[in-house]
């Protein structure tokens, strides 16, 4: 599922690309309100912006139409219908390479989320072709790589990165968990330290730091980090993975 930032940032780019396309007699000022309102819906009400983008291309809505349904189909959780269709939208639509690239990047989220990673790398390859140096592509692909085992080539491409951003706390905890898989802890434990510094928070980092601490034979410092994630995360996917840790820990099993 997309954040809210990515997505608002999405619908800024997007009503650029759109606004010549304007529906059934409606003025370039009317479709950019309607479009913009349509993808902010599919975060609050994915179906029923499904339903209304739908209806809303059958009028001749055209591609900003069929670009908020499938924001809200991933949304709603069909994954690869929706990769599929963004893929098929940046090929089509007559946009700049930056634009085509951020959909694609979408396409790639959706194919992780699908759990297809080798898909997700595709649209990330193609996405890369594009922008050569746009390092949220990098980020995507990395994530790609790391769920297919490719653990230094998610590295090398998070490194990339790190070094035209060096507070990417995102790519600095992805980078750490890639070492982490690697059995490079003191090269994660560095990365881990680093985004928590910046973000003592963010639970993905906290809980990959407590897995580090683990290995590192640190139970106690492990606990710590675990309970953290608990206490400031609660309903994260994060904060559930540190519950199963904690109970692992609590019953010796390794």
């Amino acid at each position: 599922m997309m954040r809210a930032t990515q997505v608002t940032t999405l619908i800024s780019f997007c009503v650029a690309v759109f606004v010549s396309a304007s529906a059934y007699g409606e003025t370039a000022v009317e479709a950019q309100a309607r479009y913009q309102a349509c993808m902010e819906k599919s975060k609050i009400s994915p179906e029923a912006a499904f339903d209304d983008a739908t209806a809303w291309e059958g009028l001749g809505g055209g591609l900003p139409a069929r670009h908020c349904a499938l924001a809200a189909l991933m949304e709603i959780g069909h994954y690869a219908e929706a990769a599929q269709g963004l893929e098929k939208l940046a090929d089509v639509v007559r946009a700049s390479a930056a634009f085509k690239a951020q959909v694609l990047v979408q396409s790639a989220r959706a194919w992780i989320a699908a759990g297809d990673p080798q898909r997700a790398a595709a649209a990330a390859d193609t996405a890369l072709a594009l922008t050569p140096n746009a390092t949220g592509v990098f980020v995507v692909r990395a994530q790609a790589f790391a769920l297919q085992g490719a653990y230094w080539e998610a590295a090398d491409d998070l490194s990339r990165v790190i070094y035209e951003d060096p507070k990417n706390v995102e790519a600095l905890v992805l980078r750490g968990a890639a070492y982490r898989q690697l059995d490079a802890l003191d090269l994660a434990f560095d990365d881990l330290n680093r985004a928590l510094a910046l973000n003592p928070d963010h639970p993905e980092g906290l809980l990959e730091r407590g897995i580090v601490h683990r290995l590192s034979l640190s139970k106690s410092e492990a606990r710590k980090d675990w309970k953290r994630v608990i206490q400031q995360a609660p309903k994260s996917q994060a904060a559930e993975a540190a519950t199963a840790n904690l109970h692992k820990l609590d019953s010796g099993v390794e």
